[in-house]
């Protein structure tokens, strides 16, 4: 999908390309998505679908002519979309407080039905006519008599909504897997009727002669592409959630080596890269272990300088950027980056790097195979950076708090209240693990 287009679907999702429309009616269509979202939670849509949506939002607030109506209903649906992730990932609080608060229900004004508000959700204005996607996958499953919609032509029509920002290698490799799981699945079965039993029969098939890592990457693409023919409305069922394989399945996950840490960072700081932003964004994955989505995300005003002269990267939801969850946001020390690079990024106005999301990766990882001298496959990537954070910080002997707290884990045993009158001590504490490890 390009920019643009980005842009155009979430207005055209959230009815913000209708400059005519009133508050109101723009309040009432985000209402109704809301409770859809209440109604119907779509597991990961928001990592395939929504997010897509936040960007393309925050691209409008950049660059869109809007009204009045349509500025204070986009920052709305900015919230609406945090609090839909938010219900996938259990919590249900943020959706009611917009319902009982901005999205309440006008006085006088009747309940819709179920059915009603499910029309006019997110469903509709995402759906495979306003995508354009090819005549021969446009039909829904509601629609009696239509085509079947084979793993084939569901991945024809993601592509042709994704495609556009991809890679040429990584359109290769999506296509190739594509045809390797339509190859088990078979031209007979119809995606809009498939059950848990028929991807269940996949998995096993897919194990006779693969790996499983190798499996669980066709899998995840799998899940993807049912994800998005739900959330597009192509098809109506998804049974290819928690499919992958636990046991064997990190066998190709690596860490860097520390000689190999030292190598990056070298090349980042003095060597050919450090003007590049390649270079900029290893320096950071090096520094943080942050997640290749979330550095990708970056803005300037995402770096901060305590009064004590610490610099620390702020890994927020802000902007329409999106996070893997709740945990993820998060205030990380910058240790082993200069002084310059770090103020000459503060600096930049809006976005640090600018390229999609697969142009991003697929340089970064070539960066580093050129710099390491290692080959596609041996299980070493930028992802890796972040095993690496975790595995030398366990080696120092640092508690398993202050590394969830840097990383963005899930915390049982200790709660950093970077807001709170304990900031100090928080990034004090984190600042000496990396210190130690960086």
């Amino acid at each position: 999908m390009s920019t643009s287009h980005a842009m155009l679907t979430a207005l055209k999702a959230f009815h913000l390309d209708n400059p005519e429309a009133t508050f109101e009616e723009l309040t009432e269509h985000l209402r109704n998505i809301a409770v859809n979202a209440l109604e119907q939670p779509q597991g990961d849509v928001y990592g395939l679908v929504l997010s897509d949506l936040a960007e393309g939002l925050a691209e409008a607030e950049h660059s869109a002519s809007l009204t009045v109506a349509q500025a204070k209903a986009l920052k709305l649906a900015y919230q609406v979309l945090r609090a839909h992730r938010d219900r996938v990932e259990g919590n249900v609080g943020p959706l009611v407080d917009l319902l009982d608060g901005p999205l309440g229900e006008p006085i006088g004004k009747g309940h819709q039905s179920g059915s009603a508000k499910r029309d006019s959700g997110l469903s509709v204005p995402l759906s495979v006519s306003a995508l354009q996607v090819p005549a021969t996958a446009s039909r829904s499953s509601c629609e009696a008599g239509s085509k079947a919609v084979t793993y084939m032509t569901l991945f024809a029509a993601y592509m042709v909504e994704r495609g556009g920002d991809m890679a040429p290698a990584t359109v290769k490799n999506l296509t190739s897997s594509a045809k390797t799981v339509a190859a088990f699945l078979g031209e007979g079965l119809d995606m809009r009727s498939h059950t848990r039993a028929d991807m269940v029969k996949l998995r096993e098939a897919l194990l006779v002669d693969r790996k499983a890592s190798t499996v669980n990457k066709l899998l995840t693409t799998v899940a993807t592409l049912t994800a998005w023919g739900v959330a597009t409305g192509l098809i109506d069922r998804d049974f290819a959630k928690r499919l992958t394989i636990a046991k064997g399945a990190d066998s190709e996950r690596q860490a860097f080596t520390a000689g190999q840490i030292i190598k990056l960072t070298l090349a980042c700081s003095t060597g050919h890269l450090r003007s590049d932003w390649r270079g900029h964004a290893l320096a950071l994955g090096v520094a943080t272990g942050a997640r290749i989505g979330e550095i990708h995300q970056l803005r300037g005003c995402d770096f901060i300088q305590g009064d004590d002269g610490q610099w620390a990267l702020s890994i927020n939801d802000d902007n329409g950027k999106t996070l893997k969850n709740s945990y993820s946001r998060r205030i990380v020390p910058l240790v082993g980056i200069p002084e310059s690079v770090l103020k000459a990024l503060a600096e930049t106005n809006g976005r640090i790097f600018g390229m999609s999301m697969s142009g991003f990766s697929a340089q970064l990882n070539t960066a580093i195979r050129d710099l390491l001298g290692t080959e596609t496959g041996e299980g070493l990537s930028f992802h890796s950076l972040r095993h690496s954070m975790a595995s030398d910080l366990k080696t120092a002997g640092v508690s398993v708090g202050i590394a969830q707290a840097i990383l963005g884990h899930s915390s049982g045993s200790l709660a950093f209240d970077l807001y709170g009158g304990n900031a100090a001590a928080s990034m004090g504490l984190m600042a000496g693990a990396l210190r130690l490890v960086r």
